[in-house]
């Protein structure tokens, strides 16, 4: 599995991560060139390759961790436990959408500097200033149901190379 992924993910060094975010729990990172697709009957910019991510996960700056995936649950530093009940998928409610975007804001334009993988679907993608993205598939759950990330080129339209408890499947 851990050459499978290499090899897949070995594209994106020297590609610049264009944006970050986040639709419910799932991380989605875009990397790359912006292109321009159709979707929908709708031409729509986009970074060349997407990576999302539906494990744990995070971002680290040497020894201190920037934004993780448990930030989705974990109120804004601007929350006022008082005066509102804490809804964490309401955008920008939640610690992550505080964070993610001043890592992106402030660091700009960060690259892919190198890509390894482990034998159970891990990732450790080292950035350019220090920064490195560690993904860490933490169910045994072993179906196909059970995705821990997967990655797509969107200019190619070709299929996902899904990491799943199961393996590695493509659809």
């Amino acid at each position: 599995m851990k050459e499978k992924i290499k090899s897949q993910l070995v594209r994106l060094v020297g590609l610049k991560l264009q944006y970050a975010g986040r639709t419910s729990n799932l991380f989605w990172l875009g990397i790359g060139d912006l292109v321009k697709i159709n979707r929908r009957g709708r031409i729509e910019e986009t970074a060349e390759y997407a990576l999302h991510i539906q494990c744990s996960w995070r971002i680290t700056l040497g020894n201190k961790i920037i934004v993780a995936s448990r930030d989705f649950y974990s109120p804004n530093s601007q929350w006022d436990e008082k005066n509102e009940d804490f809804n964490w998928d309401i955008k920008g409610n939640n610690r992550f959408d505080e964070r993610i975007n001043t890592f992106i804001k402030d660091y700009g334009q960060i690259e892919v500097l190198q890509v390894d993988s482990d034998e159970v679907g891990g990732l450790n993608v080292t950035l350019s200033g220090n920064y490195k993205l560690e993904v860490f598939p933490d169910s045994s759950e072993d179906d196909e149901q059970n995705e821990h990330w997967r990655f797509y080129n969107r200019k190619e339209n070709s299929p996902h190379f899904i990491v799943t408890g199961n393996g590695i499947e493509k659809v």
